[in-house]
């Protein structure tokens, strides 16, 4: 069983990242609208939730680098499956806001 304290950062980051997936969707949305402003604005949102994730998951490894016991649970894993989605979101839908842009300026 998780610790409460680690539960909650576990969920911190799953909120944050879960936050970042839903921006970077909306931003592909947007995009595929037509409105580009939309989506750039969407996107930058997106990785400024997606930071708060990155920083909450750098504490836990730089606590863990230094000699602090990180318990491993479904929770911590889930969330850090969950970052990883969202950082593939994110990088997608830049490419994708980029393609739609073109593909409007055509």
């Amino acid at each position: 069983m998780m610790n409460e304290e680690g539960a909650q950062v576990a969920m911190k980051i799953i909120y944050y990242a879960g936050n970042a997936k839903s921006s970077a969707l909306q931003a592909i949305d947007a995009a595929f609208s037509g409105d580009q402003d939309k989506a750039t604005a969407k996107l930058a949102e997106a990785k400024k939730q997606l930071n708060s994730a990155h920083n909450i998951q750098t504490s836990l490894m730089t606590d863990e680098m230094n000699g602090k016991m990180i318990e491993k649970s479904i929770i911590l894993i889930h969330a850090q499956d969950q970052f990883m989605a969202a950082n593939t979101e994110i990088e997608l839908g830049e490419r994708l806001i980029k393609f739609s842009a073109k593909a409007l300026n055509s």
